[in-house]
């Protein structure tokens, strides 16, 4: 199976040896999955253009000084479009510096600068723009709970959960991909996204932590959406040989149990229309009886 395509934002590129100088990768332009077009950045400024392949390796790069194409016309014309934007933000380097810390360390003396990341995170979700956070982050980042990354959490909380899916794809931020599950009764296809996205790459464990966090938020009530959720679960079990089918199953039985007056076995047979989905469950629960 294809390995999951790769995100280089935050990438140090020495020219002589790790202790020379170096430029920073913070932009990039996926090209149809084979490709990467990259502005590389010396301090806040580009000055050369890349192409890299899915593994990393440099196929061509110069010094935008020296040279220009058509390809590295259109990058920095894009990229120039979000950098004028970005300057109107109200962020500064000694902000983005103290970003990289968690809240405990942070000196906070921009006192709005949690809403200021927010803000920027909700815009670079909007567009899909490759994000100058999570490209620091990457290069000098050392907490995973810095206030990058705390106030990225919150804002898939509020954005697009369809967008935000694609951003963090994008960004190969995979681990966030769970938070997406509060969403999950506004934007049920995510169920199905998400699930024919890391099976197809061989990458199970997310989609289930996906399953789990869903249990907790997807109304007991929408026996289509259950089923849905069931049906990935079952996807899952049977090509890992996995027990997250059941996990999720007990997971939701002890929501109805609490949340409802109604017995399980009268909730299961109004819900589950699947035959596959009732054969298991009459299983597993024969197993726990």
């Amino acid at each position: 199976m294809p390995a999951l395509p790769p995100s280089f934002l935050g990438k140090k590129v020495y020219l002589d040896g790790q202790n020379s100088r170096y430029y920073v990768l913070k932009y990039e332009e996926i090209q149809g999955g084979k490709k990467i077009h990259a502005l590389l950045f010396e301090r806040e400024a580009p000055v050369i253009f890349a192409v890299l392949d899915h593994n990393g390796q440099f196929l061509d790069s110069f010094f935008l000084s020296n040279k220009t194409t058509v390809d590295s016309s259109k990058a920095m014309e894009r990229y120039k479009k979000i950098a004028e934007r970005k300057s109107h933000h109200k962020v500064t380097q000694d902000d983005l510096k103290d970003a990289l810390k968690p809240e405990k360390d942070a000196k906070m003396k921009n006192d709005n600068i949690i809403k200021h990341l927010i803000d920027e995170h909700l815009e670079d979700i909007k567009h899909q723009w490759p994000s100058r956070l999570i490209a620091l982050q990457n290069a000098d980042g050392k907490a995973d709970n810095s206030l990058i990354m705390t106030t990225l959490k919150q804002a898939i909380k509020e954005a697009n959960a369809l967008k935000s899916f694609k951003f963090i794809l994008n960004h190969r931020i995979d681990s966030y991909i769970p938070l997406l599950a509060e969403h999950i009764n506004d934007h049920p296809q995510l169920i199905q996204e998400i699930s024919a996205y890391y099976l197809s790459h061989d990458y199970a464990k997310i989609m289930s932590q996906f399953v789990f966090n869903a249990t907790q938020y997807i109304s007991i009530e929408n026996a289509e959406t259950i089923e849905s959720l069931l049906t990935e679960a079952q996807k899952i079990d049977r090509v890992n040989y996995s027990s997250v089918f059941k996990q999720a199953l007990v997971k939701l039985l002890k929501r109805v149990k609490v949340e409802t007056n109604m017995p399980t076995k009268t909730w299961l047979g109004e819900t589950i229309r699947n035959h596959s989905l009732k054969k298991d469950i009459v299983d597993i629960l024969k197993k726990t009886r």
